[in-house]
Order: structure tokens, then sequence, then C-alpha cells
């Protein structure tokens, strides 16, 4: 019988969570921080990606809790061949593993890395998850996604959505209008951000800030910073062209726990069926 989810460290979390989804190893530092956040762990980082230094001190941590999964048979590591992750690519065992494992290039994001290796939880890591992990919220008295606003459902299914964007040439929202200042900016940001106060306060959805698109690096703008941030133009980015450059947001794992719960995703994802012409 399989030990509960918790007797896992954070670390092994992270990285069968990871091996879920097939995710790059890269990032796998950035992601530890923000599930020890999310968590509400002692050691857990400020609101803010982890700078590189600090990532750096994070490897041989992570490395080991790796090597340690593959071990008892719930991760393997695989070198991308193509594209994309793949069943087919190569799986690092023994010595090659622990020295991939040790480079500290691998865990870090790169736009252009010269290796790229992919997390892959095996089958009974993934039954494990299914079957004492996974998460899903008593949605008992949620409305229904019909009795949602359009500016709700619109941000849900950003959260949900591998960018998130909220701003920018690529976000979902419109640009800050050039005309608007005093109590007239402000009303207008307040009904702009009206459906993202209650997922933030509720702990659902988290907003970043992204400064740059030559970097994973981010910070998270707290509940009573919105408006204020929101309202710099510059940091909206909504004059530029840089993809992932902006206001972003992410479901946390509450948020993807309701958003699961309360069938929510299910209704949009069957709406993407139809709309597809399949019966």
């Amino acid at each position: 019988m399989q030990q509960p989810w918790n007797t896992l460290s954070p670390a092994e979390q992270t990285l069968i969570r990871r091996g879920l989804w097939q995710s790059r190893l890269a990032g796998t530092v950035q992601q530890y921080g923000i599930d020890l956040r999310w968590a509400g762990a002692d050691d857990a980082p400020p609101p803010r990606s982890y700078t590189r230094d600090e990532q750096l001190a994070l490897v041989p941590r992570l490395a080991a809790a790796a090597v340690g999964l593959a071990e008892r048979g719930l991760l393997t590591v695989r070198v991308r061949q193509g594209p994309g992750a793949a069943p087919s690519d190569p799986v690092l065992t023994g010595p090659a593993l622990r020295d991939a494992l040790a480079e500290p290039a691998n865990w870090l994001w790169n736009p252009h890395p010269a290796l790229t290796l992919d997390l892959d939880a095996t089958e009974p890591a993934r039954a494990w998850w299914h079957a004492s992990a996974f998460p899903e919220e008593d949605a008992a008295g949620r409305p229904a996604w019909d009795e949602l606003t359009d500016g709700q459902r619109e941000l849900l299914v950003c959260a949900s959505e591998t960018s998130g964007l909220l701003t920018g040439p690529f976000g979902i929202w419109e640009d800050l209008p050039s005309d608007l200042t005093g109590t007239e900016l402000t009303a207008w940001l307040d009904r702009q951000l009206a459906p993202l106060l209650p997922f933030v306060r509720e702990g659902w959805i988290e907003v970043r800030h992204f400064a740059a698109d030559s970097t994973d690096g981010y910070t998270v703008i707290p509940l009573d910073g919105l408006r204020t941030a929101f309202a710099d133009r510059s940091l909206r980015h909504d004059d530029g062209d840089d993809w992932g450059v902006g206001f972003g947001c992410v479901f946390t794992y509450a948020g993807l726990a309701l958003w699961r719960g309360s069938g929510w995703n299910a209704v949009w994802g069957s709406r993407l069926t139809l709309d597809r012409g399949e019966a």
C-alpha cells in the first residue's frame, strides 16, 4: 500500500508534479519555490522568483530528491530528441543520470539549452497522485459556469492556459486608455480589475509581473497593490511587442482544485469540443 502523499518531501512533490506534465527539468527550481510559498513553508522565498544564485544553491537538494525518486521507480529523466517530450526519448540511468542532475545548467531556464531534459512521472507515481493527491475542492454553493460573468469566465480560462497573459499585445485585457486621469482612470481600472479581485482575495489566482522575455524572473503582485501596479503603463507593457512581458495570472493549487471541483473546467472543455464541430 502506498504511503500518504504528504510523506513525500516538498522537493519530491514538486518533481512528481512536474513529471505528470512531462515538464522540462529547467525551471523546476522556480516551481519548487512556488510550491513552498503556496504551502506557507517556513523556508519559502519572498513573493517573487528565485535569483540565479538562489536557484544554484538549491540544485543539490533537488538533484538528490530526483535521484531518490528515480531509484524508487517513481520518476524518469529523458533526453529530449525533438521539439517536444516524447515516450521514445532515451531515459537516463545510473551514473549518467547522476551526472546530468548534478549539472546546475540543466536546472536553469535557458531559451537555447545545449541539452534539454524532461521529467516523466511513472505509472505508479501517476496512480498514487490520482488516488491521494489530485486536488479537487467541494464546490457546493459555488456558481455554475453560466452564472459567472463574462469577465470572470474569461479570467478563469486565462489562468488555466499556459501563457495566462492579462496585459500587453498578447493579453486578454484592453490597453490602458491614454486620455484618462484621476478619478476617471481609477474608475476604469476598478472595472477592469473587478473580476480578478475576488479570485486573488480567496487565494485562487496569483498575479505576476514579468519584466522581460529573456528571463523567467517575475514578482508577485499582492491584492492591495493591484490597482497601483495596473495603473503603471510601463509595467503593463501595453505598447510593447514582446511575448510574455507584462502582467499574467496563474491558478494556485487551491484555484486548480476549484476549477476542477466546480466542473468549470469540464464545461469549458466541452464547449471547446463543440466549437470544433465534434460530437
